[in-house]
């Protein structure tokens, strides 16, 4: 449990008082000891991550030692997080914080951590308490004073706000000026509706640091809240112009112009900022990457958007991150190809790197180009043999291709790397496994492969639709194909293919009229781009529903697009689907 861990690490850094035993009893200085004992076990526990043990031995020390809070606090912090499903142990655990707080606010490391509660919880009035008093414990620590002022403006009420003031003030006095408490200075100023002495703050800050860009920036910004457009884009442009490598200030200036609605502006200040020379990769890249995200769906901006990728790739030929970020577009563009070819590229960077690796093999399998996809898995594997995912793939793409051993080998070997907790990715593999064995037309094998897949991921809907699917046609256990049908269908009530094993599997026990209710649902999703085994159902099922005449209409559809299927001319023909 990280966040308990951080608690242990935080909480009492400043290591728990040793108790003496003048004056105290005997058997109270012994339980003493033994508590102190027993907590600092718990710490040790604590830092190795076991978490049960902690927590058994952070009570044990407290209930032999209830008068030190500072197994209390520890005790009670783990009592809340624990306390997520449990107000009353939640609670509790609160208690026990705040009672070592009141008794010992200078725990400086463990006060900061109860006001840091409080803040999260949205406990203001409490944070404010908490906050006050270990600032006037520690007047000389801005950070603390820092906690106080955001608290007090979360109040929002005036007194809170001109006290958060007074201490921006008194900080600033020892400190200087800073770009933060100017910030906590407008926001307080503008919550009072005060926009003239914001105005003098932001003049203030400025000519503490003329140069600076940060500053300038925050002051555009500040011009931009307040409708002040005219004063926004003067600092934005003298941002430009005192750094001219600041990707932020062109960031803000292009934002500028987009928030004004003023496009042609915006995409002039993000191509000025793109091809300077002197602009740092990262800030091209976030620059680049925010604006794609703005105008992708513009068709009319793709030659744009291309030619600031080839210019991009033109100063910066090696830069892996422009690649990337052009495939993604590229797949997004409809250019499966082109954004394999920048993968190619970028993987070229980083010969380790999985992901681009597993990113083209996705890409060709999805061009349907198998062989391309193992040729580019089979170089991937001398640098990562035991990647899980690229022999999945490559095994995925020798079943496209019907090279059954060889697909068989690469799921074998894909199983024997996936770790035991990933159900998914082992689901997956074992009902590829037996898609194979239903492919050479052993059925019984195929449907103890499906019923593993099952049992390792109930959700896999991919092998619950094929295990449906085959088992109808097969004409086995038709009532569990109904129900493993009717998961994927109501998982998937737009998916096209789940609903035509829906309607298929009633087809089969005989239910014509159900049948065609959701074999139409399936022809209505696919619309302009049918496929022929849908429509050879629609024909059969139509014909059930003596229907002869739309059925045939649907077989000569099918035909059209499977112009060899033999089965469907002798349908058509004999105007039935009862042939050899």
């Amino acid at each position: 449990m990280i966040l308990l861990a951080f608690a242990g690490g935080s909480v009492l850094s400043g290591g728990k008082e040793r108790k003496t035993d003048k004056g105290v009893p005997a058997a109270k200085a012994e339980a003493s000891r033994k508590a102190d004992y027993i907590f600092m076990e718990a710490m040790s526990r604590n830092a190795r991550g076991e978490d049960d043990s902690y927590f058994e031995l952070l009570r044990g020390a407290y209930e032999l030692d209830t008068t030190e809070t500072s197994i209390g606090q520890s005790l009670g912090y783990y009592m809340m997080a624990l306390g997520r499903n449990d107000s009353l142990m939640a609670i509790k655990g609160y208690e026990m914080m705040r009672r070592h707080f009141d008794l010992h606010p200078d725990d400086y490391y463990s006060s900061i951590f109860y006001g840091m509660i409080n803040t999260t919880l949205g406990n203001t009035d409490e944070a404010i308490r908490v906050w006050t008093i270990v600032d006037s414990l520690n007047p000389t620590k801005p950070d603390v004073a820092v906690k106080l002022v955001e608290s007090l403006q979360e109040k929002r009420d005036t007194a809170s706000l001109r006290r958060s003031l007074d201490i921006l003030e008194r900080i600033e006095r020892a400190e200087g000026k800073d770009l933060g408490l100017t910030s906590h200075k407008i926001r307080a100023m503008l919550a009072m509706g005060d926009t003239a002495s914001s105005l003098d703050e932001i003049r203030s800050l400025m000519a503490s640091s003329p140069r600076n860009v940060q500053y300038q920036l925050y002051a555009g910004d500040i011009f931009q809240a307040l409708d002040r457009p005219d004063k926004a884009i003067e600092y934005y442009d003298l941002a430009c112009a005192t750094d001219s490598t600041n990707g932020l200030a062109y960031y803000k200036r292009a934002q500028f112009y987009l928030q004004r609605g003023d496009s042609a502006a915006y995409d002039r200040e993000v191509s000025h900022a793109l091809l300077k020379e002197d602009l740092e990769v990262e800030a091209k890249t976030e620059l680049l990457r925010d604006y794609v995200g703005r105008v992708y769906a513009d068709t009319l901006k793709r030659p744009q958007i291309k030619n600031l990728f080839e210019s991009l790739l033109t100063q910066h030929p090696h830069e892996a991150g422009f690649r990337d970020l052009y495939s993604s577009y590229l797949i997004v563009a409809g250019d499966l190809r082109g954004a394999a070819e920048q993968q190619e590229y970028a993987v070229d960077a980083d010969l380790s790197n999985a992901g681009r690796w597993r990113s083209i093999m996705s890409l060709y399998g999805q061009l349907d180009d198998s062989q391309t996809a193992i040729e580019t898995g089979r170089r991937a594997l001398e640098f990562l043999p035991d990647d899980e995912v690229i022999n999945l793939l490559m095994g995925a793409n020798y079943q496209q291709l019907k090279e059954y051993d060889r697909a068989m080998e690469y799921f074998r070997k894909a199983l024997s790397l996936v770790n035991e907790d990933d159900i998914s990715t082992r689901s997956q593999l074992v009902a590829s496994m037996g898609d194979i064995y239903y492919a050479r037309e052993m059925p019984d094998s195929a449907f103890i492969y499906y019923r593993e897949a099952v049992s390792l991921d109930p959700d896999n809907l991919l092998a619950l639709n094929n295990f449906a699917y085959y088992l109808a046609e097969n004409d086995q256990d038709l009532d569990l194909a109904e129900r493993y049908s009717a998961i994927c269908v109501r998982a998937n009530p737009e998916n096209d293919t789940a609903i035509d094993t829906y309607a298929w599997v009633f087809y089969k026990k005989k239910d014509y009229v159900k049948a065609k209710e959701w074999i139409d649902q399936a022809v209505s999703l696919e619309g302009e781009k049918p496929q022929a085994d849908v429509l050879d159902h629609a024909g059969d099922i139509y014909f059930m529903n003596r229907e002869v005449g739309k059925a045939v209409d649907f077989w000569e559809k099918a035909l059209k697009l499977d112009p060899d299927n033999r089965r469907l001319k002798k349908k058509i023909r004999q105007r039935t689907p009862f042939v050899d």
